[in-house]
């Protein structure tokens, strides 16, 4: 019995080894898994700023007035405003979420500020007229900044100036161009301000300044010009103070960006990287001839949704566009299992060519067949003809000008087949002329090869021979048969009146009986 139980402890422990050994297994099984498979760093923590903030005579800023952050014209913080009547906040600022080797886990949008980035404090979100603190801070995560805030002095605090309206592709071709409006009841010099764009990488891209003044309550047209061109299908486009700087300046004296539109296209769109693509909010981009607005009162609620399309601005009524169809022509053959080009030309009143988009088709009997589906300018498509013979098929072509006015064309066309008659009656007349050439060939050949052989080979040049030199044979003497004419010296016979060779008569001269 006890040799029994013993036995059955053993055997219970065993199992229990068994047991713990399976569970040890799977353990590391998943945590190999885990460290095989990459896994999204968690977001940082944010940077805490509290304090008092303060007007520009060291009074506490009201209860409820808003207090933000921001890096590059973009709103980070969780949104706090002055919370008792000594002007007392607390404020967070989001990072971007990164790598622990400081990489971006997320290059397609920018979810906060980077390390030692330089960081804004406002009395207001710049939707309207803001005030800006003097005071900045290098965003650090976790970081926990103690400090009261105060506004900046009234020279270097920027207008309410906005973005109004953009034109990426003009209709008819030239510089791009952006309308900027100015909200305000005065008069607002733009030397103090300036156009800039991100580009990958950097928050400051190609820069456009800005001269002259915008009027109260108006919009101004601005035309772009190099360096600073916008990506037509997605961009960010800021409108930048140049801060002068002095005693009490903003935002430490440096530069604040009072208006930024981020914008891409739904299909195909390019602003996927940092730090263009941000938290913001992407409003529609601006197609060819249309123009991107703000609405009269130029609204700002820092939202995509302050924007919309609208035609852009001077062109004249829109007219369908005109096509014609060059080929086929109608009632043109061609032969089955070709291919079969078809050609047109097309042009509109207010777009290139470039900016039109063509549909085409071919239709035989109840089948239409899909050639060509929303090309840009397109002029000309090849098909490959099935092998049949057939009439009545129909060639379609549309054309559609970006504000959707179209036009249409069609040619009817037949497919025909060679018989095998008729194939054999080609294969003869060609083995037929086949055989005049070769023969032809053959016949000069021939003759070549004759008349070389009936030349005897040029020998090598024969020396003159030597001796005394050669006189020619004497004239022929006059004898009593025959006479010399006076004319030409020829012999002639004694008997003849004229010369047989130069035809002088010897009766000439003599004197009458």
């Amino acid at each position: 019995m006890a040799r029994r139980d013993a036995f059955e402890r053993g055997g219970d422990t065993t199992g229990h080894a068994n047991t713990k050994g399976c569970l040890v297994l799977l353990a590391v099984l998943a945590l190999a898994i885990f460290l095989a498979v990459p896994t999204a760093a968690p977001p940082p923590i944010p940077m805490r700023t509290d304090g008092h903030a303060l007007d520009r005579s060291g009074a506490p800023l009201p209860l409820g007035t808003p207090i933000r952050t921001f890096v590059d014209g973009v709103d980070y913080s969780n949104g706090p405003s002055v919370s008792d009547a000594q002007g007392s906040f607390a404020i967070l600022t989001t990072g971007n979420t990164v790598t622990s080797g400081g990489a971006s886990e997320t290059t397609s949008i920018q979810e906060g500020a980077n390390l030692g980035d330089t960081v804004i404090y406002a009395a207001g979100d710049f939707s309207t007229a803001t005030d800006v603190f003097l005071e900045t801070s290098a965003w650090s995560p976790g970081s926990v900044l103690t400090m009261d805030v105060h506004v900046g002095s009234t020279a270097s605090t920027p207008e309410p100036l906005k973005l109004q309206g953009i034109v990426a592709r003009p209709a008819r071709g030239g510089s791009q161009y952006v309308f900027l409006c100015n909200p305000t009841a005065g008069v607002v010099s733009l030397a103090d301000y300036y156009l800039e764009v991100d580009r990958p990488g950097t928050y400051h891209g190609p820069s456009l300044s800005l001269t002259g003044t915008i009027p109260a309550q108006s919009p101004l047209r601005v035309n772009l010009s190099l360096p600073l061109s916008l990506i037509p299908t997605g961009d960010a486009l800021k409108l930048v103070y140049r801060n002068p700087g002095g005693a009490g300046a903003t935002a430490g004296g440096g530069d604040i960006v009072v208006d930024r539109v981020e914008f891409n296209a739904t299909s195909g769109g390019t602003l996927t990287w940092e730090p263009g693509n941000t938290i913001l909010g992407d409003a529609p981009a601006p197609r060819v001839g249309r123009i991107l607005e703000r609405d009269a009162a130029c609204t700002d609620s820092n939202s995509p949704q302050d924007f919309s399309l609208a035609i852009e601005p001077g062109l004249p009524a829109n007219q369908p566009p005109t096509l014609t169809i060059q080929s086929p022509t109608d009632g043109e053959t061609f032969q089955a299992a070709s291919a079969v080009t078809f050609a047109w030309t097309m042009s509109d009143d207010i777009f290139a060519n470039a900016d039109l988009l063509v549909w085409a088709n071919v239709t035989i009997g109840n089948v239409t067949t899909p050639l060509l589906e929303a090309a840009a300018g397109a002029t000309s498509v090849v098909w490959t003809a099935p092998d049949i013979a057939v009439d009545g098929v129909v060639a379609h072509v549309d054309v559609v000008d970006p504000f959707g006015a179209k036009t249409s064309a069609s040619r009817t066309f037949n497919l025909t087949r060679q018989t095998p008659f008729a194939i054999l009656i080609a294969v003869l007349i060609a083995a037929v002329l086949f055989a005049f050439l070769v023969y032809g060939l053959l016949r000069a050949r021939k003759k070549e090869q004759e008349g070389i052989a009936k030349s005897p080979p040029a020998g090598p040049p024969q020396p003159p021979p030597l001796g005394p030199a050669t006189v020619p044979p004497a004239a022929p003497a006059v004898t009593a048969s025959t006479k010399a004419c006076p004319r030409c010296h020829t012999i002639v016979r004694a008997e003849d009146v004229a010369c047989f060779f130069c035809g002088y008569s010897f009766t000439e001269g003599k004197p009458s009986p």
